[in-house]
């Protein structure tokens, strides 16, 4: 047998494979990763608008900022960041809400997760909507707001993924940008940019990973790509995974949640709240305005409108966007708005969308899509964290716990 080119490689320069390489460094492995985009940060994505101001295309706030490893490495990066979560101003149907409206959207929130943690307490795989009170004034924006939490609408999500998310309520955005953060922090890891893995042969002791032009020999594998690529069969597998595992790969698929931003002119909207709930008819939207006193604007979607929304393309999402705007501002606002850009985590060949939920019915997919296959093929990722899932620093710890484990 020939010795092994690496003793390990990591696939997939996302938070999770970063976070890897930083700890298999740490510990002295010498290893590669390969990544199949041009760039590095997989779902974390800083961009700049034509104004210059840095936009999150991807992952924004550092969640469950107490326990999250990238909140000190932004400070020593002198990453700025804010601490309060702001309270969204409601404009329901063409008019400003009462002051009341956020408590009682909150109120009713927390009645939503008190009863989907009392369901699966008692046993109960069911969907999160199925512990909604669905003839509440409030239900269609907590709809909503369960998207952006779990990127899939909350019919398709067990009740699992909201009694073991461990959330403490602390979402702090970046103001130059979280992917931008995840990048910065992985800059020393030894990455090789487009590099798509055909296939992970692991018949025999070794482990050969056949790319378009070459292969590489391994003791060990990581795999850090997201449920989408492994659910669409974009690397083989040879021999195939176990059932076991291709089942859990199923029983966590992504869902979609884009940002969409516009430029604003110098001074425009200065008076506006900071935060906006709006909602019209059946469909609901978080907007921020100048975030950070910077001059643009944005707005959050995800679920199925997000889908739905994504595959119009560009420009209707830009049309839908601008009109939102218009009616909470009048007509004038849309001279104030510059080039329209947006998150398309759909249609990302290398990902395939947003981030894992659990589908109703099943139990510990996650834990079952961490466990490794015979010593050789290890797993990490968001979807593979049993209490951060969703996140990216859930991704990169659960990358250097892999590590640290194999």
């Amino acid at each position: 047998m020939k010795t092994p080119d690496y003793p390990l490689v990591i696939i997939g320069a996302g938070a999770a494979g970063l976070g890897a390489s930083v700890k298999a460094a740490e510990l002295g492995i010498p290893h590669l990763v390969l990544e199949a985009s041009h760039r590095t940060g997989g779902r974390g994505l800083t961009e700049f608008l034509e104004n210059g101001v840095p936009v999150d295309l991807g992952c924004h706030w550092m969640h469950c900022a107490r326990q999250n490893p990238f909140v000190p490495l932004a400070e020593q990066l002198e990453f700025e960041y804010e601490r309060s979560n702001p309270v969204h101003q409601a404009f329901v149907n063409g008019a400003w809400g009462e002051g009341a409206t956020a408590a009682a959207r909150n109120a009713y929130l927390e009645s939503v997760e008190t009863a989907a943690c009392n369901a699966y307490h008692s046993g109960k795989r069911v969907s999160i909507w199925d512990c909604m009170e669905q003839e509440s004034p409030h239900c269609g924006w907590a709809s909503y707001w369960l998207s952006l939490m779990h990127s899939n609408d909350p019919d398709q999500v067990s009740v699992s993924d909201m009694a073991e998310f461990d959330d403490t309520h602390e979402d702090w955005p970046l103001r130059q940008g979280y992917g931008a953060l995840i990048s910065a922090n992985g800059e020393k890891c030894p990455v090789r940019l487009n590099t798509p893995v055909v296939e992970i042969n692991w018949r025999s002791d070794q482990v050969r990973i056949v790319l378009s032009d070459s292969e590489i020999a391994t003791n060990k594998v990581l795999v850090t790509v997201s449920t989408g690529v492994l659910g669409a069969g974009d690397i083989k597998f040879t021999p195939v995974l176990p059932v076991w595992k291709q089942r859990a790969i199923q029983d966590l698929p992504l869902g979609n949640y884009n940002n969409l931003f516009f430029p604003l002119t110098p001074g425009a909207l200065l008076d506006a709240p900071g935060a906006i709930g709006y909602a019209k008819d059946d469909v609901f939207a978080a907007i921020r305005v100048r975030p950070f006193g910077d001059d643009y604007v944005f707005v959050t979607i995800a679920g199925r409108f997000a889908w739905w929304l994504e595959k119009q393309g560009e420009n209707a999402a830009s049309q839908w966007f601008e009109d939102v705007l218009a009616e909470i501002f009048g007509d004038s606002v849309r001279k104030e708005l510059g080039r329209f850009r947006a998150s398309a985590w759909g249609f990302d060949p290398w990902i395939k969308g947003a981030y894992s939920s659990t589908v109703p019915g099943s139990v510990e997919p996650r834990k079952v899509l961490a466990r490794p296959v015979d010593q050789k093929l290890f797993f990490a990722g968001e979807a593979t964290s049993l209490r951060e899932f969703n996140t990216a620093h859930g991704a990169w710890k659960s990358g250097q716990d892999a590590v640290q484990a194999l």
